[in-house]
């Protein structure tokens, strides 16, 4: 039997579990030091109270007993690999053999060196653990602000969110969204949302449509942004810019650009300034035959040109690898690894969404909504119903 050990739960790695596991003659070893896969394309609504813990978190030990084939989790984090000897070592200096490997690390929040300050004073939400400060603090907000008197002083709140991609204007939108229709406007006009991007547009290189339509859905949400400008420096309570604005904040989420997750390893392997691991065409180290990278912890190439990472993009690795894997054992070819987009939809608040269905298709509204939470709800299920065949 062929003992693959799968380092991350991640999308990549959970897709690359369910493809691997129709294959009676391969043994899974996954390893986490956490025991649930945090939906990170579902934090916009976490941070904003609008879904619960288990609405974005899958059990893994349960994830594991629905697919019921030939896999075991070990609640461990892998602290080395070594090619050679072909095996891993974990935080408990338990090594572990395998005839493949696939890194499955994910990545987390990329914050900018140049910028004195700002890991100190910002918080990401690439992590559950983050992600839970937020909306603690969030929904502590909206309470004390609905509870409070209106001849009481008015509570005075400003929430900024680094980076105008599709995190930052997911999480501001559904903040903003939350406040207009929970807190009277007497009182939430003093709660102000920004969004600070040192790009020119939000969504930057994105289809026209979706900057366009973003654009007005911030504006009715009375979101300000200031685009153009990079930030400088960040102290407790102030955000300093570029061109020479300052921006008094009482909380400041970046989610501006991620950093692969790498692992110890005896020999040394080359990564992009996003700390991606470089692979090849069929997604393996250099030079390695049986170690791959999948998620965000691989700079995915195509066409010369990289490829932003999307929980999109991750569903497709983790698959091509699995499938990769079982064609070689079956001594069947395998082509390079070639990413497909099916368009992108961008929760904006609400009901309301914008969209390009197979990267044409331009859709808006609820329409946009009603198929974004189509396509979650399915990811979810094949989730949670994972019988091998």
């Amino acid at each position: 039997m062929r003992k693959v050990i799968i380092i991350g739960a991640s999308y990549a790695g959970l897709y690359a579990i369910k493809e691997l596991s129709k294959n009676k003659d391969i043994e899974i070893l996954l390893f986490d030091k956490k025991d649930y896969h945090y939906i990170q394309v579902e934090s916009y609504g976490f941070v904003a109270t609008k879904y619960s813990i288990s609405d974005v978190t899958i059990n893994i030990s349960k994830y594991i007993n629905d697919i019921n084939s030939n896999i075991k989790f070990y609640k461990e984090e892998i602290t080395h690999f070594d090619s050679e000897k072909k095996e891993v070592t974990s935080s408990n200096n338990i090594k572990y053999k395998y005839d493949d490997l696939i890194i499955a690390t994910g990545a987390l929040t990329n914050f900018p060196p140049q910028v004195p300050n700002i890991k100190k004073y910002s918080i990401g939400i690439k992590t559950l653990q983050k992600a839970t400060i937020v909306n603690q603090s969030f929904d502590s907000l909206i309470s004390k602000t609905v509870l409070k008197q209106e001849d009481e002083d008015s509570v005075s709140y400003n929430i900024v969110i680094g980076g105008a991609g599709l995190s930052g204007v997911e999480v501001a939108s559904e903040m903003a969204t939350l406040i207009r229709e929970v807190i009277p406007y007497s009182k939430a006009s003093n709660i102000k949302v920004y969004i600070v991007d040192g790009m020119k547009t939000v969504l930057p290189n994105m289809d026209k449509r979706l900057i366009s339509a973003c654009e007005k859905r911030l504006e009715n949400l009375d979101v300000k942004t200031f685009l153009g400008t990079f930030i400088r420096d960040v102290d407790e309570n102030k955000i300093y810019l570029d061109n020479g604005d300052v921006i008094d904040y009482n909380c400041f989420i970046f989610t501006g650009g991620i950093r692969g997750i790498t692992i110890d390893s005896k020999k040394f392997y080359n990564v992009n300034k996003l700390n991606q691991y470089i692979v090849n065409e069929y997604l393996q180290l250099e030079a390695e035959e049986n170690v791959f990278v999948i998620g965000d912890a691989a700079e995915i190439m195509y066409d010369n040109k990289y490829i932003p990472p999307t929980a999109q993009l991750a569903i497709q690795t983790g698959t091509f690898v699995a499938k990769f894997i079982k064609n070689r054992m079956s001594n069947r070819s395998n082509e390079n690894f070639v990413p497909k987009s099916n368009g992108v939809l961008i929760s904006l608040g609400g009901s309301y969404a914008i969209g390009l269905l197979f990267n044409t298709l331009f859709v808006k509204g609820y329409i946009a909504h009603f198929i974004k939470h189509f396509v979650t709800y399915m990811h979810k299920i094949k989730f949670k119903k994972l019988k091998a065949k």
